[in-house]
Formats: structure tokens, sequence, C-alpha cells
């Protein structure tokens, strides 16, 4: 069983590294704003022995050319393993910067033998519903998430036991670039905060990451994903691959779930007492 990780923060990208995951994926803002640096990298493959994966942004716009020239030049450094996409728009931009780079090692080389190629994998934000969808971005991308909307049952009928199952996380409900910070009179230009959210009639708070890099929101679920009661029967259906996902996660929480998805599921009680299993038994049709 392959366990991946995703952080949104540097502190919970060390915290992650001392448990070993197969892939980690960290936003390459982090390394944008100065937060953590390429040598970061080098130190969780050596280390640690971990795959690095640059999360894309959520949105791309024409104002981000300055952004996608530095991530350009950054992935050329070798250093990440991959990237995950979120947007048709993001995975062509990296395709013809990965046809650039080995166009490149080619004329230099001769030969192709030694390239080491940047993979790409999906984002469940990137729908694979059903098969065609499926068999759509796989053209493009080497490995998918699966969507969030499937039961075991219907993951199955997909035929694509390579798929990433997201097993814990807060799900995205949507993006916007209706900024609830800028709302709040407090706009702020290249910097990121967990500080916001939204509250309904029942008052229930949605929790939101305002990116003031790219201007758009995520706003999530009041309470987080977890299929810990599911994995059984997720890996008996063929199933290998799994990701967890870390947003607003305090220090201690987020080792208690590494815990108990990596080291041992069948030891005590899950860590988090409010939690949904989305469509996972039913489906969402």
């Amino acid at each position: 069983m392959l366990i991946d990780v995703s952080v949104r923060t540097p502190q919970a990208f060390k915290q992650v590294c001392a448990y070993k995951p197969q892939k980690i994926y960290v936003p390459y803002d982090l390394f944008y704003t100065g937060k953590l640096k390429a040598e970061d990298i080098t130190e969780a493959h050596l280390d640690h022995g971990c795959k690095i994966y640059l999360i894309l942004p959520r949105i791309i716009r024409k104002r981000d050319k300055e952004y996608l020239d530095e991530l350009g030049g950054f992935l050329c450094l070798g250093k990440a393993d991959g990237v995950l996409a979120g947007s048709l728009d993001s995975v062509a931009y990296i395709k013809g910067l990965r046809d650039k780079l080995e166009g490149e090692f080619i004329s230099i080389n001769g030969e192709i033998k030694d390239y080491t190629p940047l993979f790409i994998d999906s984002d469940s934000l990137l729908y694979g519903f059903n098969r065609h969808s499926v068999d759509f971005i796989s053209q493009y991308t080497n490995c998918q998430t699966a969507s969030y909307e499937l039961s075991i049952y219907e993951l199955s009928e997909l035929d694509d036991k390579k798929l990433i199952i997201p097993i814990y996380g807060y799900i995205p409900m949507m993006i916007t670039a209706n900024c609830v910070r800028k709302t709040a009179g407090n706009c702020k230009r290249a910097e990121i905060s967990f500080d916001y959210g939204l509250v309904d009639r029942k008052n229930k708070t949605f929790p939101c990451i305002t990116n003031c890099i790219h201007c758009y929101n995520e706003i999530f679920n009041t309470v987080p994903l977890s299929y810990h009661k599911q994995m059984y029967e997720l890996i008996k259906n063929g199933f290998n691959e799994f990701r967890i996902d870390f947003t607003f996660e305090d220090e201690k929480t987020i080792g208690k779930i590494l815990d108990h998805y990596i080291n041992d599921m069948r030891a005590g009680e899950f860590p988090v007492s409010e939690y949904t299993t989305g469509h996972i038994q039913k489906g969402a049709l």
C-alpha cells in the first residue's frame, strides 16, 4: 500500500517528511514566496526517500506570467519529481515545458536514456467521473486522483486500479474570485491566509484559504472526509495508492492521522471525531 500526502504549510511539509510517504505534494507558492527552498526538496530526497510533487495554482490567468516563468525555471533545476495539476490549463503548460526539456536533452546528449521525466498527476478537480473522462485525462497525465463523487463500486467499474484514492482531507466545495478577505477590507498581495471562513445559517463554519498571490479563495467543507472505515474494502477492490490531504490540521492532529494510516490502521480510535464519508458507499447518483 502506497501513501501520498499533500500539505499547505512549510511546518507540515517538514513534519510529514519524517513519516517517509511515497509522495509529498506541496504548493509551489511556498517556494515562490521563499518559505521553502530547493534544498528542502534535496533533503526530502536524500534523508527521507520521498518524491516531491509541486501543487500548481487552481486557476491560472494571464497575470500569472511572471509566476509561471519562475515555476518553469524552478522545474528546470530538476529537483521536483512532478506536479499536481487541477486544471487543463496547468496540464497544457507543464506538458509544453516537459516536451521542451526532453527536446533540449536529446539535442545535447543525442539520446533520452538518462532523462528523468517530469511526471504529471491530475487532482480530483480535473474531473474523472467516468471511463471516457479518465481515458481522456490519462492521455496527458501519468496518474489520476479519483473523483470524490464515486462510490467504491463505481470506482471499480472504471477498470483503472492505478487511480490515487483521496482517503482523508477537507474537500474543496468552491473556488471563487469573490474574495472573502477583500470583502472584509483586508486585501494583501503575495500572501496566503488560513484565518477566514464563511458561517451559514446553522452556524457551521466553512473554512477558507485566501490565496492573494493568484487572487482566489478555496472554500472547504465544514468537516474533513475520511475513509478509515472503508480502507479494507478499497484495498480488496485492488486499489493500492492513497492520498492524505492536510490543510487546517495542527501538528498534533497531523501526527495522529499519519500514525493511524501509515503505522497501524487497527490501533485505537481514529483521531478525528467529526468527519464525513462522502459518497464512497452510495455515490452521487
